[in-house]
């Protein structure tokens, strides 16, 4: 099996997990940690399970992305998102519930926890953000006038890729900003850029290139690389032609309505039948293709019984 870049996509969560989630690449999560938090020098990390339960049985519980414990006791949830979701601040709100409550013993006397830090790694930017041009926000607790922080003990970190826009001639050395180039455009490179001289690239480089890794773990992350890249183009596609009929019955239905009026109202609905009809097609390709269906709904945000309901 081939594919025509050299690296695989850090995106990928299996692809992240190697280059950022293991024993043997440690210190690889270390320097990251270090340079999103830089308040908090960590010397190491355990990683943890990632599976959390639920206190009430019919609550909902949750499997993160990555999870760690730093030397002095922190928890650091690592969240990595593709595609947009609605109520994101709320899901990381969510997330860091678990170690909060996981930290204070049922009958404690005492509501201290150690810091529980999670951090969001976007490739969209959020819509409560619409006025940031910053990559990397940071949230605390904090009071409303007078900007006094309540507690440092719950941190909500987003990291929003497509704000980055530096292209390789305008890299400095910076290893962070180095790391979020590296998240936008492994698919795309030859080899490690020159300006990334610090030696957790050589790692990051060294572990993603696809022909490094054994014939298993290769074919599942190019699989997944292809399926992912016929999805954007399947998504795009489906985009462009509900905006052009959208734009076609708006037209006509403008002549009868007025133009203004018309155009308006069919645009929306060109784009909302079309938009439909095109997640449809991309859900029947995907159930062809093997893929589950709450992973085709988390994709195209179907319900699962419209999915169901797609297959033969």
């Amino acid at each position: 099996m081939s594919y025509e870049c050299k690296y695989a996509d850090l995106l990928d969560d299996d692809v992240f997990k190697l280059v950022f989630g293991r024993e043997s690449t440690k210190d690889v999560m270390i320097e990251f940690l270090n340079q999103v938090i830089p308040d908090r020098k960590i010397i190491d990390l355990e990683f943890i399970d990632k599976e959390m339960h639920p206190v009430e049985r019919d609550a909902k519980g949750v499997v993160y992305d990555m999870f760690c414990k730093t030397d002095s006791g922190a928890r650091i949830i690592v969240e990595v998102q593709r595609r947009k979701q609605p109520f994101y601040p709320e899901r990381a709100l969510y997330y860091s519930t678990f170690q909060i409550q996981r930290q204070v013993e049922a009958g404690a006397d005492s509501y201290g926890f150690l810091p529980v830090y999670v951090i969001n790694i976007l490739n969209f930017k959020m819509d409560t953000h619409d006025d940031c041009t910053e990559v990397k926000t940071v949230y605390r607790l904090y009071e409303e006038g007078s900007h006094r922080l309540l507690t440092d003990r719950v941190t909500f970190i987003f990291i929003e890729l497509p704000r980055f826009q530096k292209t390789i001639d305008e890299l400095d050395g910076n290893i962070l900003e180095g790391m979020y180039f590296c998240f936008k455009n492994m698919t795309v490179l030859d080899e490690r850029p020159k300006i990334l001289t610090h030696q957790i690239f050589n790692k990051i480089f060294e572990v993603s290139e696809l022909y490094n890794m054994d014939q298993e773990t290769r074919d599942k992350i190019i699989n997944k690389m292809t399926t992912e890249r016929d999805l954007r183009n399947q998504m795009a596609y489906a985009r462009q032609e509900a905006i052009e009929e959208g734009l076609a019955e708006g037209r006509a239905e403008g002549l009868a309505k007025g133009r203004a009026e018309g155009l308006a109202e069919g645009r929306a609905e060109g784009r909302a039948e079309g938009l439909m009809e095109g997640l449809t097609e991309v859900a029947k390709q995907m159930l062809a293709d093997g893929m589950p269906a709450d992973k085709i709904a988390t994709y195209t945000k179907l319900s699962i019984e419209e999915i169901k309901s797609l297959q033969v």
